[in-house]
């Protein structure tokens, strides 16, 4: 007869009386019957009597009695407890130990991994060379100890009070027989098979990551683990010690959570970033320099760019050198902005471009002055590079610094009027200014025309009003400071303190706007001319690449591209596109005043109506929709010609020929500015709002702007210039006292 659909042996008992017959009793005890009639011994005796069955068929049985199984239960998803029992029964009555054992080893022979690990269920495809990842077991357990265990894939892991679907453990048992344990992993290593009850249970699952990619999802600003956790209601362990994550919930949710972690580590990808090796920086006139692979060897640069970026960067250092080469950076694509973020926080570190030509100025007006440094708080007014260091502002030891504290002087004295103000002092910054200016010569050699520039320069100056901050002063300054303090003679302090402000006034420093009462002094000027608007600043420099021509970094210019904004429509537009070169700061401290002044110049050619297509396909990739909530950006790069008449003379030389050079830039800020702008004794002033994102920071500006500049005048040596001074210090004199 058939079986399963298979031929099978039909044994024939020999028959038996209807009512068992009683044993006789010897000394008091009843004999057992020698005839056995357990399955087992039944299907041992079949194969003496027939000899042994092919493997293959054993086998091909087995596996009907799993198809037919399987069929039963499908459409349900699970089967029910009882009903694995009932199949375990089956498979214990209706083969031998040794058929078991034999099918459970050929089972073990076509997946290895059967014989040494533990059960997994699990689609295949949720395995990855990137992550190791255990079963799925109910019950509760100590972490990370057992799941140190479970992920060695030399051990199988075996609890006592793991559930068991095949067998339940008799009473006062403490283990299964041995052929119930092979039905048992037939159950569950082979067949996989869990039941409805069990994966209704709270369990574990662990997946242990590599060392970068656990980082990387723990540094990300969402906190990806417990935005997981509190989304499913289930519990995420970490040890980061182990590299290893441990999910604790029924069957379905630890599954679910596994795969979505697997999808997030799918995606990580990394890319290395080659760094110049002759790059410097230098921010200011006398600055130190150092190489910029010295820069990024203190590590808080790194993790200060990680945390803004939610990246993760390994570098690589020279061997002969403390120097890094190279960055390696891991991040979660397929979206690559947060790279290209990486790379232009990266780029604003290293890049020699920002360098601009600049001195300092002081008002020597008041020969009494005793000058001190006084902290001050920058909050987010300062770019991210320089958030970390504690700023202080030189003043007036003899000026209040509260309003409080009007007419509460050490000794009488004022600040300087306007009329007052030494000519030398205008002229030496009139005259600095002007040197960046372009000289006859380089106007008679702006020649010939282009297509989408226009071939005039044009020049223009501003004075903006903050405090030029500076560092703490360091340790052998600070020792100069204390002894002249503490000298006795007060002529001598002042002159020692005096001493060591010119000493340092010329180091490096920044300018910090935003000071209280420059609202208030603004508000003061405003009149019926008075106009207000929006727009967004983009800002790219030459990157690091070689030029088509041996041309200087540094004479390069840059591209300031201002987009309008129409609150209106909701609309943008193009205002202007700008080559940016030859930019001066001056910095003027008054200590005695509320405020001090940075002076800015620089020369520029605009772009004609018809833009360069390569600077319309640039906008038109990028997102200045500042009414939705997406996030404003714009790609990275922008490969641009630079016409031949953009550069500095000494740039043009380098070309024999063409008309220009191709050049790359790269983004490296982007701004939202809202402007209120008034009229104030012929000059335009601006007090603007400037949101310049989480490495830019947000700030205040209170500025004034020269008009128009003849590109034939000597402005900066001029009486305009004198009168523009005038006015930069008529407007400081307007701010509250209160700011001290």
């Amino acid at each position: 007869m058939n079986v399963l659909g298979q031929p099978a042996q039909i044994r024939i008992l020999p028959d038996r009386p209807k009512f068992r017959e009683e044993y006789p009793l010897v000394d008091g005890q009843q004999l057992a019957s020698t005839d056995s009639t357990s399955p087992e011994e039944l299907l041992r005796t079949m194969a003496e009597e027939i000899g042994a069955l092919d493997p293959a068929v054993i086998n091909d049985s087995i596996e009907g009695i799993q198809r037919q199984f399987i069929a039963n239960w499908f459409l349900d998803n699970a089967p029910t407890l009882s009903q694995c029992r009932e199949l375990a029964q089956e498979l214990h009555d209706g083969f031998t130990t040794s058929q078991l054992e034999a099918y459970l080893k050929a089972r073990t022979k076509n997946n290895p991994e059967l014989e040494t690990t533990n059960y997994d269920d699990l689609e295949d495809r949720f395995r990855s060379k990137l992550c190791m990842r255990s079963a799925w077991f109910s019950g509760l357990s100590n972490f990370p100890e057992e799941a140190v265990l479970r992920l060695n894939p030399g051990i199988a892991v075996k609890r006592q009070d793991e559930f068991l679907i095949g067998f339940d453990l008799p009473e006062g048992k403490t283990r299964q027989t041995e052929k119930q344990r092979v039905v048992e992993r037939i159950l569950r290593q082979a067949w996989k098979i869990r039941c409805k009850e069990e994966k209704a249970m709270e369990g574990e699952l662990d997946i242990r990551l590599q060392v970068e990619h656990l980082r990387l999802l723990l540094n990300h600003k969402t906190d990806l683990f417990k935005k997981l956790s509190e989304q499913y209601s289930a519990k995420i362990d970490i040890s980061q010690s182990q590299h290893i994550v441990r999910i604790t919930g029924d069957y379905a949710i630890c599954s679910d959570l596994a795969k979505l972690i697997y999808f997030m580590i799918e995606k990580i990808d990394n890319v290395d970033l080659e760094l110049p090796t002759v790059t410097n920086i230098m921010r200011y006139k006398n600055s130190s320099t150092t190489t910029a692979r010295g820069v990024l060897s203190d590590r808080s640069y790194i993790e200060h760019i990680e945390k803004l970026t939610n990246t993760l960067i390994k570098t690589t250092q020279s061997t002969q050198r403390n120097y890094v080469t190279k960055l390696r950076v891991y991040y979660i694509g397929p979206d690559t902005t947060d790279l290209e973020d990486v790379q232009r926080l990266v780029y604003q570190l290293l890049n020699p471009s920002t360098a601009y030509k600049c001195q300092v100025q002081y008002d020597p007006q008041d020969k009494l002055m005793v000058p001190i440094q006084t902290p001050i708080e920058v909050g987010s007014a300062l770019p991210w590079t320089e958030r970390r260091t504690p700023w202080t502002r030189w003043r007036d030891a003899n000026w209040p610094q509260t309003s409080n504290d009007r007419g509460r002087t050490s000794r009488k004295t004022k600040p300087p009027t306007a009329r007052e103000q030494p000519h030398s002092l205008t002229h030496a910054i009139g005259k600095f200014l002007s040197e960046g200016r372009p000289k006859m010569r380089d106007i008679d050699r702006v020649e010939g025309d282009h297509v989408y520039w226009q071939p005039y320069q044009k020049h223009m100056a501003s004075a903006v009003l903050g405090h030029i901050a500076y560092p703490v002063l360091s340790r052998l300054a600070q020792t100069n400071y204390i002894q002249a303090r503490t000298y006795k003679s007060r002529k001598d302090q002042e002159a020692r303190l005096r001493n060591a402000f010119l000493k340092t006034i010329d180091s490096r420093r920044t300018m910090v706007t935003g000071l209280p009462g420059s609202l208030e002094a603004f508000e003061r000027l405003l009149g019926s001319n008075s106009e207000d608007y929006q727009d967004i600043r983009v800002r790219l420099q030459p990157s690091n690449m070689e030029s088509s021509a041996d041309v200087e970094l540094r004479s390069l210019p840059e591209v300031d591209l201002c987009i309008r904004l129409n609150n209106q429509t909701k609309s943008v537009g193009v205002e202007s596109v700008r080559l940016v070169r030859d930019q001066r700061e001056s910095d003027l401290l008054m200590p005695q005043e509320v405020a001090d002044a940075k002076f800015r110049a620089y020369t520029y050619f605009e772009s004609k109506p018809q833009l360069d297509p390569r600077i319309t396909e640039f906008i038109g990739a990028s997102n200045f929709d500042v009414w939705g909530e997406s996030r404003l950006r714009t790609p990275s790069k922008l490969n641009l010609f630079v016409p031949r008449f953009a550069l500095p003379i000494s740039a043009r030389d380098l070309i024999e020929d063409g008309d220009g050079i191709e050049v790359e830039y790269v983004f490296t800020s982007l701004e939202y500015h809202s402007y209120m702008r008034t009229m104030y004794q012929g000059c335009r002033v601006y007090y603007n709002t400037v949101e310049a994102g989480k490495t830019g920071g947000r700030r205040m500006d209170l500025w004034l702007e020269t008009p128009m500049v003849a590109p034939h005048t000597d402005y900066y040596l001029s009486r305009d210039f004198v009168q523009f001074f005038k006015t930069v210090r008529n407007l400081v004199s307007t701010m509250d006292q209160g700011a001290r």
